[in-house]
């Protein structure tokens, strides 16, 4: 597929042309910056798109960086690539697209330019006023004041163009400090607390003379963090084995059991009875020396039993390892920005496993990265040349990965993984390594990439059960519930207060020592719905600049449960909604494709409740703006706003996507009848209200199904590679489908519509009819005016091209069966979902 790019109209009102652009997955050789400063920098003339002057350089990242030197005065420039006009870009990453204009204040400035090849889209930062760290330690890096908006030292850049700025120095002596965020070099416009313009200041400590503090403001939310010593100051005050340099403290909960014991460095140790703040039946003991990297092995009643809280573990032991997760600093040196979101609604998830990922040659990963943690972020993968891997997740468009569990279980790969031992290790088989540091830092290194590409992380996690009962049981039984409600035997009791601590305490583990962006809740209808609110209101609340998203199932592995009412549930949602606690939408997923493992298509093959299909895509909102919980715990209104309902049509459970049609006799490949039901399932939960959540592979038609054995697709998790690997190759042979979800995907992040925040915007800006099988929806962005609707989603499940009736205005339509266009017209294709929006 080729695009064609205009030359744009230059300054002097230079003709346009245009040309065969170069393959749009062809990577460029070159990219430059013509424009009115060509002069000033050396080259020949203006609008120069061969000059050396103006080209950029390739980054690590996969982006193209120039950091140039103007003159005062206004310019104007674009991108272009392979050092001539045939493709070139310009603003807002428009083929041939107008001029971009920026201004350079007197006396000068070095502009920073940032070109995204998947995006087109090129960003400088002269638009942006001067950012200035200050506080009461200016003078500590050699500024000639505190509190100083105007000092160039502390001036914090934002070098990857991602909205987010940052500063770091050494320079800082250890104690405690305050600080703020200046714009422009004055105080007019400055940020504190919670990022309040002219709040209050934000405190930080410094650990140690010499300890790396970074500074970072994010230009969307006006946040600005601290981080010093690369991460954590200390271990968090919980339990298991707390590090020191001069003494380490091992604590268990014990409740049953006073004969409690420590085995570490060839020394045996009694633990006493303890008193700690939230927490009640601890035992302690304070062993001194430095026992970082020390095997230690907790017994109770002379039964070795593993250490719930582990950081790190002898794999396949119920030993632990004395280590000290937030002092180890990642690769980087310390936390990259995390990429910002400043509406949950913004999110588009991709679901993906470590292993099955990238375990196939095809995936062009490094041998000893494949299945790997570090194997998911390796840059500049390909097959075929066609970029595979994290560089293959840039270009679709998705905000976030939905890393399937990683952290410790006891089943060897491949295997999903969904059975755990310590809920606090990263898991031994994703990793390259065996020293304890080294697998804590490149799960660290991982989520670092990750941030630095632009793609949050949410872990899996897997708290409603363990591998077996004997992971916990040996400490006391009190761990498990009485009734089996996980399906697997040994479902945890988080009712049991403690139970409910270890789980809150993991959490903040993962969110304060390894930087991810949210959690993802496995059954998360074993547990008790105040309780997943205090975890989530805890984890908000603590760390409220990084508007973490947490959601889960609302079902418990299928059994009779005598306290449903207090689990999380569909009814149950409302009551989470002030602590954006969501729900895997499983209602709307069935209206769309019908049952999980069955040969019957619903809405998506032409049957089932077109209604259902109306409500889902109005972001399945409650009857009332409230947060009370519903008496009908399974009822489809559930999110009391539309960030609480995750769209899917696909995971990891059942027949994926592109199986279900095709076990329902669909036929025809990605230009046929199956692809066609393809596109438009997953176009209906990109225009719909909601956060929509995407099966890894299914953008190229993934299959699970090896000679025709449909039983073991429908279950898959301990298949073998043959079944479960993702197989790069189909990403060409379906490589319309790859097209089609891309820009579905960037016309959601695009339409601000489709990407509603509230019940009352759903409720007044939002309108659904029914027209025999075919949903249209209306939809206004705009609070103001409501009804004057911007946005028409029409969604034709059938055989027949439908005549949508839109309403008064001029418009165009700009997705279709085949992804975007730009077209007039009223037809809707068959088996699509069409997108209409107002000129």
């Amino acid at each position: 597929m080729t695009l064609t790019a205009a030359l744009a109209l230059l300054v002097g009102g230079a003709a346009t042309r245009s040309e065969p652009a170069r393959a749009a997955d062809a990577a460029p050789s070159a990219v430059s910056l013509p424009g009115t400063f060509d002069t000033a920098l050396g080259c020949s003339g203006t609008w120069q798109p061969a000059c050396p002057q103006a080209e950029m350089t390739l980054a690590s990242d996969g982006r193209w960086k120039a950091t140039l030197d103007l003159p005062a005065g206004s310019w104007s420039y674009k991108v272009a690539v392979d050092n001539a006009w045939t493709e070139n870009y310009g603003a807002g990453g428009a083929p041939g697209g107008a001029n971009i204009d920026l201004t350079v204040p007197t006396g000068g400035e070095q502009v920073a330019f940032v070109y995204d090849p998947d995006t087109h889209v090129v960003t400088d930062d002269s638009a942006m006023p001067v950012v200035t760290a200050t506080g009461d330690w200016q003078t500590a890096v050699g500024c000639g004041a505190t509190w100083s908006a105007t000092c160039a030292t502390t001036t914090m850049t934002d070098p990857n163009g991602t909205g987010v700025y940052t500063w770091s120095t050494t320079a800082i002596p250890a104690g405690s400090w305050n600080t703020k965020v200046t714009l422009g070099q004055s105080w007019a416009t400055n940020y504190g607390a919670g990022g309040a313009a002219g709040g209050a200041n934000i405190g930080f400590v410094v650990p140690a003379a010499g300890d790396t503090t970074t500074f970072s403001y994010n230009a969307s939310t006006h946040l600005l963090t601290v981080v010093s010593n690369a991460g954590a100051a200390a271990p968090l005050d919980t339990l298991g084995a707390l590090y020191g340099p001069t003494a380490t403290t091992f604590r268990l909960w014990s409740p049953d059991s006073s004969n409690v014991t420590v085995s570490v460095g060839g020394n045996s140790y009694t633990l006493s009875p303890t008193t700690l703040p939230g927490y009640s039946s601890v035992y302690q003991a304070v062993v001194t020396g430095n026992l970082l990297d020390q095997d230690y092995q907790f017994r109770v009643g002379g039964v070795a039993v593993p250490d719930p809280y582990a950081q790190m573990v002898v794999p396949g032991t119920t030993s632990g390892v004395v280590v000290d997760t937030a002092a180890v600093t990642p690769t980087d040196g310390g936390w990259d920005p995390r990429p910002a979101l400043v509406d949950r609604t913004n999110a588009v998830v991709y679901e993906l496993s470590v292993h099955n990922y990238t375990i196939d040659p095809s995936s062009g990963v490094d041998p000893a990265k494949r299945g790997r943690f570090l194997g998911l972020v390796e840059n500049g993968t390909t097959y075929d040349g066609v970029s595979t891997g994290i560089d293959h997740l840039k270009q679709l468009g998705v905000t976030a990965v939905q890393i399937m569990p990683s952290f410790d279980f006891g089943s060897t790969v491949p295997n999903w993984g969904y059975d755990p031992v310590d809920y606090n290790v990263p898991e031994e088989q994703y990793s390259q390594f065996t020293a304890p540091e080294d697998r804590i830092r490149e799960f660290k290194d991982m989520v670092n990439a990750f941030h630095r590409n632009g793609i949050r992380v949410i872990m899996d996690v897997v708290y409603n059960h363990t591998y077996t009962k004997s992971v916990f049981g040996n400490i006391t039984g009190t761990y498990y519930t009485a009734t089996d409600l996980s399906g697997t035997g040994d479902s945890i009791d988080d009712g049991n207060p403690m139970v409910s601590r270890m789980i809150q305490d993991s959490l903040e583990h993962w969110v304060r020592d390894y930087d991810v962006d949210g959690f993802r809740f496995d059954l998360a209808g074993v547990h008790y719905y105040e309780d997943v609110y205090s975890w989530a209101d805890y984890l908000q609340t603590t760390y409220a600049d990084r508007d973490l998203m947490m959601y889960g199932e609302p079902w418990n592995g299928g059994a009779s449960d005598p306290n449903e009412p207090q689990k999380v549930r569909y009814g149950t949602m409302p009551a989470l909604s002030p602590v954006h606690f969501g729900a895997f939408n499983g209602v709307y997923r069935d209206a769309i494709r019908g049952g999980t493992n069955d040969d019957v298509m619903a809405f998506m093959g032409g049957n089932g409740n077109p209604s259902a299909i109306a409500f889902g895509m109005t972001g399945s909102p409650t009857d009332a703006d409230s947060t009370a919980t519903v008496s009908n715990l399974w009822t489809p209104a559930f999110a009391v706003n539309p960030e609480q309902t995750m769209n899917y049509v696909s995971i990891h459970d059942n027949l994926n996507l592109y199986d279900k049609i095709t076990y329902s006799g669909a036929t025809g490949g990605a230009t046929g009848t199956a692809g066609a039901i393809d596109r438009l399932a997953v176009g209906t939960i990109l225009t719909s209200q909601g956060v929509p959540v995407i099966a890894e592979g299914d953008e190229f038609l993934r299959s699970k199904v090896v000679n025709g054995d449909y039983t073991t697709a429908m279950n898959s998790y301990d298949a073998p590679d043959a079944v479960n690997a993702i197989h790069w190759g189909d990403m060409i042979t379906n490589a319309g489908i790859v097209s089609y979800y891309r820009d579905a995907i960037a016309l959601r992040k695009a339409t601000a519509s489709l990407r509603l925040t509230t019940w009352s915007a759903v409720k007044n800006q939002m309108t659904t009819q029914v027209d025999g099988s075919v949903v249209t929806a209306e939809i206004s962005s705009n609070p103001a005016a409501p009804t004057t609707y911007d946005t028409v989603v029409v969604v034709n499940p059938t055989g027949a091209a439908y005549n949508a009736a839109l309403p008064a205005g001029s418009w165009t339509k700009v997705l279709d069966a085949d992804g975007a266009t730009s077209a007039s017209g009223t037809s809707c294709d068959p088996r699509a979902v069409t997108v209409f929006t107002r000129n």
